[in-house]
């Protein structure tokens, strides 16, 4: 029997990226608690988050979550790209984290194509406590230019082989890809075993952007995606541009996506 199941990824805006602006974390981090809550996901992909950022969420969401991943320095002092899940309805049975370089397992690394900041990748394997099924999620934070796109969306497909290759189960690749859909990364994921769960759905893309910058624009990139492999039919993807009185969670819009997974 299928399971239904609720992932949101978001990119929340860095700790300081706005300070001493309206879009200061500390004017926004309520709407990301009530946006996530409002939703209710089982798996949440963030980028960009801080440490206390990624506390706030934990400590005042209404739901239980728990956090995987380090900082992309791999320690507690940067960016995060984690991944937070419902503890009331999973277990994290595997977990772990690469980075989108030419060393994959260095902490800190960085691509010698887009060497600005180390970009990462963070990957759980999440077991249904009542037995219902097993998904893997992969978080990712891909950089700027084209070329590390690329060459990070090859590394995420050799390493899914190696994690997940062989287990049969449903795998998700969700983030902020910083490509649209005519992008060589998105259309090298497109073409392999894995497919957008956006176009899957049967919606187009015009007037889908995911990068508002706080403006509440439609017409933008979509840059933040969902990939499936081995999953079910997608019953709902949403953009979800909410907002109070103009003022949004984040400079990007959460994409919101419930899909049915078989059962075991």
């Amino acid at each position: 029997m299928n399971t239904e199941l609720k992932i949101m990824s978001f990119n929340i805006r860095t700790l300081h990226g706005d300070d001493g602006t309206v879009n200061c974390w500390d004017n926004r981090k309520n709407r990301a608690v009530r946006v996530i809550d409002a939703f209710a996901p089982d798996v949440v992909g963030l980028q960009e988050a801080y440490e206390a950022q990624t506390d706030y969420l934990l400590k005042h969401s209404r739901l239980p979550y728990r956090s995987i991943g380090t900082s992309r320095l791999g320690d507690t002092s940067d960016e995060y790209v984690n991944i937070l899940y419902r503890t009331d309805k999973f277990d994290a049975v595997q977990a772990g984290q690469f980075w989108l370089s030419e060393t994959p397992d260095v902490p800190g690394s960085r691509s010698s194509l887009d060497s600005d900041y180390p970009r990462i990748c963070t990957w759980v394997r999440l077991q249904a406590k009542d037995g219902s099924a097993d998904i893997y999620y992969f978080n990712i934070h891909f950089a700027l230019k084209e070329a590390a796109q690329v060459q990070a969306a090859k590394l995420m497909l050799e390493r899914v082989g190696q994690i997940a290759g062989s287990t049969g189960l449903p795998v998700f690749i969700g983030g902020d890809f910083n490509s649209t859909e005519q992008g060589e990364a998105y259309l090298l994921l497109q073409g392999s075993d894995f497919t957008d769960t956006w176009t899957q759905s049967g919606q187009d893309l015009a007037g889908t952007c995911t990068f508002g910058n706080y403006t509440g624009d439609t017409d933008g990139p979509h840059i933040d995606w969902i990939f499936q492999r081995g999953a079910g039919p997608v019953k709902s993807i949403v953009i979800n541009r909410w907002n109070e009185d103009g003022l949004y969670p984040s400079d990007h819009y959460p994409v919101e996506l419930t899909v049915e997974i078989p059962g075991r």
